[in-house]
């Protein structure tokens, strides 16, 4: 091997090693790239992501339809807890205490809320290549378990 085909493997090596460790810097630690307002994929909320304590929380801050026939404000009526079914969907906190997971690039071991049937699921999330944000509700600690949708970021 001459000496010039040594220094080209060392810096091809090299190179190829600064690329692989600033990518993987540049994607970890952007643990608060979810924080933001996100509409669902129904596109009749939306749901705004922010910092509870050094967790990842998020509330419904718009609803299409805010108020029932009646003209009242939505309330979460599916809710197991009776006492419960009279709090407002608008100011609702649905998504709770999620933990940025730099190895995984994802946000986990929270709970998602659908108001919709009034059950709590344990989820995920991940920041798509696209900007979106997927999210996957699931049972029994069974991530094939459950369901999935896609939100987009509202600017």
């Amino acid at each position: 091997m001459t000496f010039k085909t040594l220094i080209s493997k060392s810096l091809f090596a090299f190179c190829l090693l600064f690329f692989v460790c600033s990518t993987a810097f540049a994607n970890a630690g952007d643990s608060d790239a979810i924080l933001g307002t996100w509409m669902v994929a129904a596109k009749d909320a939306k749901v705004e992501i922010f910092k509870c304590g050094d967790k990842y929380c998020g509330k419904i801050i718009w609803l299409k339809k805010a108020k029932d026939a009646d003209g009242n404000a939505r309330v979460d009526s599916k809710n197991p807890d009776k006492a419960l079914r009279s709090r407002t969907l608008e100011g609702l906190q649905i998504v709770n205490d999620f933990v940025y997971d730099s190895g995984d690039n994802e946000w986990n071991t929270g709970t998602i809320y659908n108001s919709r049937n009034g059950k709590t699921y344990s989820g995920y999330m991940q920041l798509q290549k696209d900007g979106s944000l997927f999210l996957k509700g699931y049972v029994m600690g069974m991530r094939f378990l459950g369901k999935s949708q896609t939100w987009t970021r509202v600017e």
